[in-house]
């Protein structure tokens, strides 16, 4: 099917050919043939926008949203695996893992804080006999703006079937090759007021 463009633009082509074009169409064609060298620069930066146009644009922000979000699940799935290799198909090795939870030898109330890099906290894991399960107790935020996004969310870990502690996750993540990955990842470690077990 030819549209009125098309028509328009063969009539140019074509000087003063104009069969297939009724009388009231003729009205809109320009008296001198324009310029055709404007018509290719515009095409050739048009096509050039969208070559270099990166492959986040494209995705919608409920995709990108899923897709983040599938990445913390195989991070769930990880943590339960306690295999070194899962987790190395999902962060980056210079990305850095921190926590903060009560500390053993302090002052009630007072906190520990623990750091490595994400390579470094692989070394020390361990395949133990536990059962190790960690989920969501309700639905995180995700910030996304271009190829960095952000998960916050509150977590519950449970180990051999029974609550061990709660907190908040916060998890930087970003975009490399047409893929989320894991950057950088930090949580709390509280035990008292979850969601499920002991008040305080």
């Amino acid at each position: 099917m030819q549209t009125r463009g098309d028509k328009g633009l063969e009539s140019q082509l074509g000087g003063e050919h104009t069969e297939g074009v009724d009388a009231d169409e003729t009205r809109h064609l320009p008296a001198e043939p324009r310029n055709l060298n404007m018509y290719g620069k515009k095409t050739l930066c048009l096509i050039s926008i969208l070559l270099l146009a990166p492959d986040f644009a494209a995705a919608s922000p409920a995709s990108q949203r899923e897709a983040i979000l599938a990445v913390m699940a195989q991070v769930f799935a990880a943590v339960a695996s306690k295999k070194p290799e899962d987790w190395r198909a999902l962060q980056l090795a210079e990305g850095t893992t921190l926590s903060f939870r009560p500390d053993p030898n302090g002052e009630p109330g007072e906190l520990e804080m623990r750091m490595s890099r994400n390579e470094e906290m692989l070394d020390g894991l361990e395949d133990d006999s536990h059962e190790y399960l960690e989920r969501w107790t309700g639905k995180p935020t995700v910030l996304i703006r271009g190829p960095i996004a952000v998960v916050w969310g509150e977590y519950e870990f449970w180990i051999d079937g029974a609550l061990s502690h709660c907190g908040v996750d916060a998890v930087d993540q970003v975009k490399i090759d047409g893929e989320w990955k894991e950057a950088n990842i930090m949580w709390t470690v509280e035990k008292y007021n979850c969601p499920t077990g002991p008040k305080h």
